[in-house]
């Protein structure tokens, strides 16, 4: 029996498809992730920065009065990948190694032993690493890098996360600053006992240094302000500003 061309017996020659051009992979997002918590545990504030195919930029913030420092870098991860639900590929990059150990190594052990670690204690952060484990399909890439390092993305959302930390400080936690001394030339210092106080979205808090007052009512439509010197200054101001007497033992 005689073979054909292509050495099989009784066939032809075959055909063979020419292979179609490569499909490229559509282009990825990119979404910046911080978190700042002032005194960890205390007022923390999270920073999203992404970065879109077509060059939009998105940024996201927010804080919570109580919190730690890796609660605030998971919020910050959370919040970018719901950010960028709707984008086909993205790359969070965050400079957390508490995140990237989580999402990269631990999460599949914890969900497997009934969210404990190998040490057979509760997960800590729990509902939080659930609520990234739901949105951290395949679609996303993680990626660590260096904070401080002088990555833009990474540097504004630290900024960002530490704008709203200080922003949501517990009433009458003001933090005093230091303010340096001109050389050769005076500085009109504030009387003993002086204080000022600040009304931002209704909420009033006591600063020991205008400094801190300043920062809080900068910029914000409708703050108000005043320097006070004694208690019944103050409950002046309180009742001027149309707060209730007690507003004061709050703060």
């Amino acid at each position: 029996m005689s073979t054909g061309p292509t050495g099989d017996r009784g066939e032809g020659p075959r055909r063979v498809q020419p292979l179609g051009p490569r499909s490229t992979p559509p282009p990825a997002a990119v979404a910046y992730t911080d978190g700042s918590c002032l005194g960890n545990p205390g007022p923390g504030g999270w920073g999203v920065h992404a970065e879109l195919p077509d060059g939009t930029v998105l940024e996201l913030g927010g804080g919570e009065l109580e919190a730690t420092n890796n609660r605030m870098e998971l919020r910050a991860a959370i919040e970018a990948a719901r950010l960028t639900a709707r984008c086909p590929a993205v790359t969070i990059v965050t400079d957390s190694s508490y995140v990237r150990g989580g999402i990269t190594s631990w999460l599949p052990g914890w969900q497997r032993n009934g969210w404990k670690t190998a040490a057979g204690k509760p997960v800590e952060n729990q509902a939080l690493w659930r609520e990234l484990a739901a949105l951290a399909d395949d679609r996303v890439t993680w990626q660590w890098t260096r904070g401080h390092a002088g990555i833009p993305g990474n540097e504004r959302c630290d900024q960002i996360a530490r704008w709203f930390a200080r922003g949501i400080a517990p009433l009458g936690r003001a933090r005093r600053t230091r303010t340096a001394q001109p050389s050769g030339r005076g500085v009109n210092s504030p009387a003993p006992g002086t204080q000022y106080l600040s009304l931002v979205d209704g909420i009033v808090a006591r600063h020991a240094a205008w400094a801190d007052c300043e920062r809080r009512v900068h910029g914000v439509r409708g703050a108000r302000y005043k320097k006070v010197r004694k208690p019944d200054e103050e409950r002046a101001t309180i009742a001027a500003w149309g707060l209730p007497p007690d507003a004061l033992e709050y703060i």
